[in-house]
Order: structure tokens, then sequence, then C-alpha cells
């Protein structure tokens, strides 16, 4: 399951692109961050005058620990304004190993268009919203003149390389000197950029701007301050930036394979979800989450575009800096793909889905967000590198595709999480590159998609943010609808039997014979499983480590730990699955 590194960058860009002004005289200004109480970070502006204008280069940075591991990300813009007032961007965001880099230009005679370019991507016209501010240069005579004026701020500004648009809206509150800086103002509003909004507070001196910035993310207090200034203490106990990303659940032992549930949200505020046919409203804050029916009839001889897509299709068949498919290392994958000639929509989606479960054989969390084409030179990470790279695949191969971000339900937890949804025939049908799933299943909170357009459309900030004061309860009868009789064990729509043997069901756990626990599972990859095994009445198997992977059908695969290899063949061979 994902987690939003790249919320770390936008409140950087959000409380220091949008107010840390530019030095007027020259030099480096530089500022440090904090994140829960610990330092993960920092940026720095520098201005320089010379021939061909005016330049304000700027770098922000955000590290941090996750699951033992450390998480950099950097995102660097050189913004020149040339004599006659045209300003030139050039940018750099690294997410992960291979940096996103464009460049982008603004005239006066077109005040209200922004034209980037990426590397071999055509140029794209932004539109800008009336009275935005570009140049970051005017955003420091806009918080000075406001500081000395003790008058609000109202800014309206546009991130050039997440491609958002950005505001900041404060009050002053009254002067509040800092260490070195007794002409110190105090304000308190908010901040956003895009879909992320956050109260905040902010510093400014009316000859040296801004100072310091608080505000926070998903309950977590985030604080950027002028080089210079007393540091914070680090914070003990504090909850980590990622703690809010993850939710526990009642146990039950075959959360992938149930077809429906009924959820209710306790927690605070009314929650106002997307509605399709995998998620109802039954009233506020309740809804009834279901699988998607299986593709049938027209959907299943549905071929991909050829030629030019439709307007509607359009955004969901584009190349984009996330996911470049006309990379040359796409014609590889491709190629590893071998798609049959003539191959409907559906076939695509079922193939591509499980070569993407398969290609990424490193499932780990050490990837901040890594481009599509990245993921396929370097196969590593999560729910988003999974997620990138079958929709550049989808597309490459003519399929509508697009990305979902939301929460989803595996084993006892509940995590924020990225899948694909695919346009066949009438609706986008989900899929789940993960856990390899043909549908995805039911029990998963939709909060959103993204077309994937830019480093700004992903959607994280919003995410977590929603599920910060509360979480979703699945209602009656969910584990409870799991029983045991003797040597069979029954669940909503399915037994398992297996001759000879005992079950026992206590507090959401299913064991067999008491010592090997048995729940549902994504299908074993390559990295999980050494030697697959075949049954005697033909189901496939695979045994590695200790535990077995038995194919239950349909897509869905039964674990069994704490086996031998011999009884791994046994539980292979006797193992009845009924639906």
């Amino acid at each position: 399951m994902a987690v939003p590194i790249r919320a770390i960058l936008t409140f950087t860009l959000a409380a220091v692109l949008l107010a840390d002004p530019a030095p007027r005289t020259g030099g480096t200004q530089t500022f440090r961050q904090w994140i829960a109480g610990q330092e993960a970070g920092g940026s720095s502006r520098k201005l320089t005058r010379g021939p061909e204008g005016v330049r304000i280069e700027s770098r922000e940075w955000a590290k941090l620990e996750r699951m033992g591991v450390t998480i950099s990300q950097d995102l660097w813009e050189s913004a020149l304004k040339r004599p006659d007032g045209s300003l030139q961007f050039t940018f750099r965001v690294a997410l992960s190993q291979e940096p996103v880099e464009g460049q982008a230009s603004w005239t006066p005679a077109e005040p209200g268009k922004l034209r980037v370019t990426y590397r071999n991507l055509p140029v794209k016209t932004v539109d800008l919203p009336e009275g935005t501010t570009l140049w970051p240069g005017d955003v420091d005579d806009l918080l000075k003149a406001a500081a000395a004026a003790r008058r609000p701020v109202h800014l309206r500004s546009f991130n050039v390389p997440t491609q958002q648009p950005a505001a900041l809206d404060l009050e002053p509150v009254g002067a509040d000197p800092l260490p070195g800086y007794p002409g110190a103002v105090r304000f308190r509003g908010k901040a956003s950029e895009g879909p992320m909004a956050q109260e905040m507070e902010m510093w400014i001196d009316p000859a040296e701007g801004d100072l310091k910035s608080v505000g926070s993310f998903a309950g977590i207090v985030m604080v950027s301050q002028r080089e210079g200034l007393p540091p914070l203490a680090a914070a003990k106990g504090d909850k980590t930036f990622f703690e809010p990303t993850l939710k526990t659940l009642p146990p039950h032992p075959f959360v992938p394979w149930v077809r429906d549930v009924t959820v209710r949200w306790e927690g605070k505020g009314t929650l106002d979800l997307p509605v399709d046919a995998q998620q109802r409203p039954l009233g506020p804050n309740r809804f009834r989450l279901e699988r998607a029916a299986p593709l049938a009839g027209a959907e299943c001889t549905e071929p991909p575009v050829k030629g030019a897509p439709s307007a509607e299709d359009r955004p969901f068949l584009a190349a984009t800096p996330l996911v470049q498919f006309r990379d040359p290392v796409f014609d590889g994958l491709v190629k590893r793909l071998d798609p049959p000639p003539g191959a409907t929509r559906a076939e695509l989606v079922r193939r591509v889905t499980a070569f993407v479960y398969d290609w990424i054989r490193d499932k780990d969390y050490t990837v901040g967000f890594a481009s599509a084409q990245e993921v396929a030179r370097c196969p590593r990470g999560d729910c988003t590198e999974h997620g990138v790279l079958e929709v550049a695949l989808l597309r490459r191969l003519g399929v509508p595709a697009r990305g979902v971000v939301g929460w989803v339900a595996m084993g006892e937890g509940m995590g924020l999480h990225f899948w694909v949804e695919a346009r066949i025939g009438a609706r986008w049908f989900p899929v789940d590159p993960t856990f390899d799933m043909v549908p995805a299943s039911a029990f998963r909170l939709k909060l959103g998609t993204t077309d994937l357009a830019d480093l700004g459309a992903v959607g994280w900030e919003n995410a977590a943010s929603t599920f910060q004061d509360g979480t979703w309860v699945p209602e009656a009868p969910w584990a409870a609808a799991v029983r045991v009789q003797g040597d069979t064990a029954y669940g909503p729509g399915f037994a398992l039997r297996l001759p000879g043997s005992r079950w026992t069901w206590v507090e959401g756990r299913l064991d067999l014979d008491g010592r090997h626990r048995v729940t549902a599972s994504p299908r074993p990859g390559s990295s999980s499983a050494v030697r697959l095994l075949q049954g005697r009445d033909g189901r496939r198997g695979w045994f590695g480590s200790g535990t077995l992977w038995a194919d239950a059908g349909g897509g869905e695969w039964l674990r069994v730990e704490a086996v031998s290899e011999p009884e791994a063949f046994r539980l292979l061979d006797a193992l009845e699955i009924r639906r």
C-alpha cells in the first residue's frame, strides 16, 4: 500500500514556494523543515542578476524514514525574468530515482497562457486563472507590503513543476517578534495547492519577507523556518508522518474474497465519496461496496482504440510526464507482454494486470513515486508503481485507462492505495495490478480518479487528510459469516473441505488442524514462492518458505502457513473448494 510521500513536497511548495520571498539584493536564503517534530528537509532560494535578466533559483528537498528505509525527494526550479517581462522556467522533480524534467514559458502578450514542455512530449498550454502571480519576486513584494501595512494577504499563484494552482489567504494577527527579527508580524489563514488545503500561521518581516510557516497535514504538524532561527527541539512519542495512512479492521480471513460489504464511517464530519456500481450510498456516512460484475457480452469483444481517439477517451490515452509510454523502453515491454493479434480490451486488461504483477519483482516501500518509464527500467515499488505502469501499458495498447486513489482493506487493516480503471463498454472496470485482481476486490473506498496528466494530479494529499479523524467499519455479518463444521469451513459463497482434518475458528482467525493458519491471498509472486506444485485434480499451487498457495479458481488464491513440502502436496491433493 502506498503512502503520500509527495505530500511532503506539496506542503513545502504550498508553505515555501508560495511564501518564501526571493532575496531582492542577491545571495541565498535557506529554510529548514520539521515534520512531526523531526527535521526532514528544507528549501533554498538564490537571486542573481545578469545580461539576460533576473534569475531566481529554488530547491526544495524532503527526507523521511519509512519501514526502515530512507525516502528522499527533491525539486529544483530556475525562474528567469527577461528585460521584456517574459518568464522562462526550467524545473526538475525527483520523486524517485529518475527525475521528471520540463520547461515553461510566459509572455505579457498572453497573460493567461503558460506553455509547458516535457522531454518527448508535445507542448502543453495551461490556462492560468485570472490574477495569477507567476514571478517569485512579486510574491516577495506582496508579503513585505502586507506585513508593513498590517493588511491581509490574498495571493493566487501557480506551481509550475506540479501544474497546480495555489492560494494563500492570511489575516494579520499582530506583531510577534522572532529572534533577530523585531519587526516580524504573525499572520493566520489558509494555504492550498490543488486539492490540498491547510490552516497555516506565517511570520513575515516588512524588510526580510517570510520567516516561518507552521501548518499541518493529516494531523501532522509541519514547520518551515529561516535558517538561523532557533531549531525545534526533537519531539519524542509523536505519531509519525505515516501513521494516519493505516487503520485497523476487525479480522476476517477472506477479505479479498468478500463480494460485498456495508461500511459506515466512524469519525468526524460527513464524507462525500464518488458513486458508481461498486460504491453506493445507503445514507450519511454509510456505503454499500460491491465487487464489479464480470465482463460479459459485447464487453468481451470490444477492440482497443485505433487511430485518433474520441474527445472523451483522449485524456485517458495520452502520454504524460508520469506515463511516457512512447519511451523506447516500452517497445521491449510490449514485446515481452506479447499481446495476441486482435486482442480485445478485456483480454489486454487481464494480460497487462498479470504482467505488471510479475514484472515488479521487488514489492516494497523503497520508492517514493516513480514514473511508468522508471518502473519499466527498474521494476521495484508499491501500489503507485504498479498502477502507473499498468496505465502506461494499457494506453500504449489502445485501452483508455486512469488511476484511482483511495483506501483498500487487506488482512486486518486498511491503507492508502492506488489502483486502475479501464474503460470497457459503457463502464470503468476496476483492476488491481498490485494484487493481480481482475476485477479488483470489493472492500475499497474510492476517493477519486486521476488521468495522471501532471505531477500534481495524483491526489494523495486529499486521500490522507480525508481519513485522519476516523475510519470505516464493516457492518455485520462481516467475519460472522464464516463458520466451521468438522472437516469443512464455510464462508459467504464458498466452502473449504479437507477430509480427515479439523478446522478451528476463533476471533476472526481460521486454523487447520490447530497449527496451519489459512487466509485468502493474492497470487504468489516469483519472489515469494520457489516451487510450482500440482494436485491430483490439476489444481495449481506454489510452495516456498513453509507456505502453500493453492489456486482457488477465478484468480483467487488460498494461503496455508507453517506447512512442510510433503504436507503441501497432501493439502493440494485433498483440498476441496466449492463455490
